[in-house]
């Protein structure tokens, strides 16, 4: 009987290492293994990832040019076209790092960085000359006639001095100038219309090129190129905290909530903060990331399971306003058709954000001439790895626009429409696509140790069952060899 107990034995061990092993110590090694990497600690590879991070992401700068602007200043429906991408490589650093242990917090800014990747723009060089609505001189006039409508008049004094050269409500210069190098804003005139809107302009200059006490330059981005942002973040570390709230914003500027839109519900403060999301996530988990730039949460709807560089992934999609968020209307009395969201009380001034080519967004469509709306070229789309949560492809696309029409008291402005139309200045893609070279990494680090576990697991199992059944084959045997001697 020696045999097929030893078999037995054997069998019986085979088959509870495969069972715990397989299904309950590996999965939890690994589920332990994915949170601790998750974790935002200071001396963790995923800290130096998260704050540095290895690879740049694509920016691409699309802008609108006003091709018919003399028949568009004498009130003429305004045609447009695009001129893009271009194309620059952004480095989306976290800087001036504060941890908090108790709390298992850390506090940082963003600095961006673009550089120029003049082979992937070419044709194009920035060179080209744009014409579009003259974003500082309306933004002015707009905010002006919200905030305070008796000084029109003096706005409309100040403008020749502040912009010698402009005859029109439309500017015109390179795209360089434009995206980046600057516009003129002159501030040297003794003239009181011109001194009283200039001692304004260098009270609220952050956003502006200070080239002297009173010569100023604006641009759409060159400002905020390789500057460490004033806006703070306080994230959850995921550290001693659960993993499932790593990156999760839970300050913005020190506040808990914002005072920007409305209602409530449109101020909270909640989801990550753009570049990290929680592992293990299922078709229910929600993505929301929080943006200051659009001072609101977002939150991504689930759209299908499909396959990226062989790794399953979840597909989800976005809208910049969903029909049920009323709270973002800023004027009840006048809220903007779908799917455009009015960022004057995040940003200072008058621009309104939509999807790319009023995509979610048609009923602007009629507006202009010139756009097309298309939904893979146009739409927020992330593919999510859900085990480890990793965002392998994410593309942000916003369009920036402004409302023209005629004002009577602003001399460059009386002639235009007199009704008040959307007109969308340029639009971005910010976005990233992991190459195979990261995505292998996945594959190997994850993948493969599962996938040689999943056999393994069954190899002892199946040497469990076949040593049990062979003890039980050579006992068996025994049994019916074994001679009976008989008793007398």
């Amino acid at each position: 009987m020696g045999a097929p107990t030893t078999l037995t034995v054997i069998g019986i061990i085979f088959l509870l290492f495969g069972v715990f092993v397989g299904w309950f110590a590996f999965p939890k090694m690994l589920n332990n293994k994915i949170l601790e990497s998750k974790s935002l600690n200071p001396r963790s590879n995923m800290r130096q990832m998260w704050s540095h991070p290895p690879l740049s992401a694509d920016f691409k700068i699309y802008l609108f040019n006003v091709t018919n602007p003399i028949e568009a200043q004498k009130g003429e429906k305004v045609i447009i076209k695009e001129i893009g991408p271009y194309v620059y490589h952004e480095w989306k650093e976290k800087e001036n790092l504060i941890d908090d242990i108790d709390a298992d917090t850390v506090e940082f800014s963003f600095k961006n960085t673009f550089v120029f990747d003049e082979m992937s723009t070419l044709p194009l060089t920035g060179d080209e000359i744009i014409v579009m609505p003259h974003l500082a001189m309306i933004g002015m006039v707009t905010m002006t006639k919200m905030m305070k409508p008796a000084a029109l008049g003096l706005v409309n004094k100040a403008i020749p001095y502040l912009y010698p050269d402009q005859t029109s409500a439309f500017m015109m210069g390179t795209a360089n100038d434009i995206m980046w190098n600057g516009l003129d804003i002159n501030c040297t005139s003794e003239e009181f219309a011109s001194v009283a809107i200039c001692s304004q302009i260098r009270q609220n200059s952050e956003s502006l090129h200070k080239i002297s006490k009173d010569h100023f330059k604006f641009s759409l981005f060159g400002v905020k190129n390789g500057t460490i942002e004033s806006n703070r973040y306080t994230v959850k570390r995921g550290y001693t905290s659960p993993a499932t709230e790593v990156g999760q914003v839970i300050r913005f500027n020190d506040k808990h909530k914002m005072d920007v839109w409305p209602g409530d519900e449109c101020n909270k403060i909640y989801g990550t903060d753009t570049t990290i999301f929680q592992p293990f996530i299922t078709k229910d988990t929600n993505l929301a990331s929080f943006s200051g730039d659009i001072c609101r949460s977002l939150t991504p709807d689930y759209v299908q399971e499909t396959k990226y560089n062989g790794l399953n992934v979840f597909e989800y999609s976005a809208m910049l306003v969903k029909p049920e968020e009323k709270c973002y209307c800023l004027n009840k009395k006048k809220c903007l058709k779908p799917g455009a969201l009015d960022l004057t009380n995040c940003s200072g001034a008058p621009i309104i954000a939509t999807l790319p080519h009023f995509y979610k967004s048609e009923d602007y469509l009629n507006n202009v001439d010139g756009l097309s709306p298309q939904v893979e070229k146009h739409k927020i789309q992330m593919y999510f790895e859900p085990m480890t949560g990793t965002p392998l492809l994410g593309y942000k696309r916003l369009q920036f626009n402004i409302f023209l029409k005629r004002e009577s008291k602003i001399n460059v402005m009386k002639t235009l429409n007199e009704d008040e139309k959307l007109i969308p200045l340029f639009w971005v893609e910010e976005g990233i696509a992991l190459n195979k070279t990261w995505t292998n990494q996945i594959k190997n680090k994850l993948y493969l140790p599962i996938t040689i576990m999943k056999y393994v697991k069954y190899i002892f199992v199946v040497f469990g069952i076949v040593f049990i059944i062979l003890a039980v084959v050579v006992n068996y045997n025994s049994v019916k060899t074994m001679e009976i001697t008989p008793k007398y």
